[in-house]
């Protein structure tokens, strides 16, 4: 009699052995292309490539995030983390293709100090995506801010592409945020996975708050993330 394997147990063990591979490709690739011509490493092709393995890899995390949310398994660890520090790890992830695109991407901070509480794993692999489609989607600009709001931090991402489609926008939860498109073949993945991580973040009396609009400014897509600093008393 065949054994019966819980599918989901198996996808995530799966998952696991497919970023084992990316990395190593990943390895491979970087070593190669360091022997390659100037014209290659330039090449569309090279930068494809660089780009979707990106991508891959952070829907890989997605899914892990969301196998162990489903599970029980994903645990909240909030930090006081300093907004100037995790912008530029996202800028130094994405930099290769912003400067092969010629996108310029504007880092906006109202305080060099400016500090949110969040856990840092989760809620950068939000931003790492939600920046990651807005490289797929705007013309030659965006925009990563950060600013001080009600006893809060708000979280903005907006490019200057076509923006969000109208069933999109508004404020969006957990249970609202799983949709396949069909024109486009989107799962939905990356915005049922940030809407989930977002709402972990509630605080008892102030709900972390995930939005969608296109009236930021720029003319596109602006995502906007606000989370509450914990009361001190």
């Amino acid at each position: 009699m065949v054994k019966h394997i819980d599918f989901s147990t198996l996808m995530a063990s799966t998952v696991h052995d497919m970023k084992n591979v990316i990395a190593a490709v990943s390895h491979a690739y970087e070593s190669l292309f360091a022997e390659m011509p100037e014209e290659l490493q330039n090449s569309p092709q090279a930068r494809l490539i660089e780009q979707e393995a990106l991508r891959l890899d952070a829907m890989l995390m997605q899914l892990l995030g969301l196998y162990k949310l489903e599970h029980g398994q994903l645990s909240l660890q909030p930090v006081y983390c300093r907004l100037d520090e995790l912008f530029e790890d996202l800028h130094n992830r994405h930099r290769e293709l912003l400067e092969y695109r010629n996108i310029d991407l504007q880092i906006a901070i109202d305080d060099p100090d400016l500090e949110a509480y969040f856990d840092v794993s989760l809620m950068g692999t939000v931003l790492d995506n939600a920046l990651g489609n807005a490289l797929n989607y705007c013309k030659k600009t965006i925009r990563l801010q950060a600013q001080r709001e009600e006893n809060g931090i708000l979280l903005t991402i907006n490019d200057d592409g076509s923006g969000y489609p109208d069933n999109l926008l508004g404020a969006v939860r957990d249970s609202q945020s799983s949709s396949i498109d069909r024109n486009s073949g989107s799962t939905g993945l990356g915005l049922y996975f940030a809407a989930n991580i977002v709402a972990m973040h509630d605080q008892e009396d102030r709900p972390a708050r995930f939005e969608l609009s296109n009236d930021g400014e720029l003319p596109g897509a602006c995502m906007k993330i606000w989370l509450g600093l914990p009361s001190l008393f």
